[in-house]
């Protein structure tokens, strides 16, 4: 692969547990919405909330990516689960949002923990820009990734949050890079200024593998290393 001019992180395993590429796994990164995955996780694994209701009024909106900013014009209800879902499939701030607040920081950072996830830290919501002028973010590396995508596939309710990966809508950085129709991808992207995420797991001749790609630097130059990245994947 190219050398990439700015910060990156990169990692390939498959089958699940053979390491077939892997750098820089400890630098730390702003996490943008791959953030998400671990929230989702921790949703799908403790919560046991999925089915319980949750008022969303117009107050409740932010800007950015999802879709409840043109749903919800006035006060209407969704269950946790959809939450989740809108979350994941179109990156929903919104929904995440929610999701933070009905389960608190310090609860979802020693999940973090718990997980392994020790250089992690969700620091602020989506959007949140007063603390983003006070420095107070999100950030992740590649082997906390790895730790999360690992305890994903262990968890009881794997199955149920792979049905809603694989309808997740943004697959034009890793999943774009690979020439093999064969491949069936789970994953989440995360982006913002001068950053370029994709994280996530893959089925591949009946083998799941996992892939975690951060790029910090230019957007196209990031994208297009991921899109090299995925190349990679070709040769397995």
């Amino acid at each position: 692969m190219k050398k990439f001019p700015r910060k990156y992180g990169l990692h390939l395993e498959y089958p699940i547990g053979t390491v077939r590429y892997s750098i820089n796994i400890d630098e730390v990164f702003k996490s943008a919405s791959v953030i998400k995955l671990p929230i989702f996780l921790y949703g799908f694994n403790y919560a046991k909330d999925l089915d319980e209701l949750v008022e969303v009024s117009p107050e409740d909106i932010v800007d950015g990516s999802g879709v409840l900013q043109t749903l919800v014009t006035q006060t209407r209800s969704f269950s946790v689960r959809d939450l989740h879902v809108l979350m994941i499939v179109v990156s929903d701030n919104t929904a995440t949002n929610l999701l933070i607040k009905r389960y608190g920081f310090k609860r979802l950072n020693s999940y973090l923990q718990h997980l392994g996830m020790t250089k992690s830290k969700l620091g602020r919501e989506m959007r949140d820009h007063k603390a983003i002028a006070e420095e107070r973010d999100n950030i992740v590396c590649v082997r906390d990734m790895v730790a999360c995508l690992r305890a994903m596939v262990s968890s009881p309710a794997f199955y149920d949050m792979l049905h809603i990966l694989e309808k997740q809508q943004f697959q034009d950085k890793i999943p774009a890079g690979v020439n093999n129709e064969n491949f069936v991808f789970f994953n989440k992207t995360g982006e913002l200024d001068d950053i370029e995420h994709d994280v996530g797991l893959f089925v591949y001749r009946g083998q799941i593998g996992l892939f975690v790609g951060l790029t910090e630097g230019d957007n196209s130059l990031g994208r297009e290393f991921l899109h090299e990245f995925g190349h990679m994947f070709n040769e397995l």
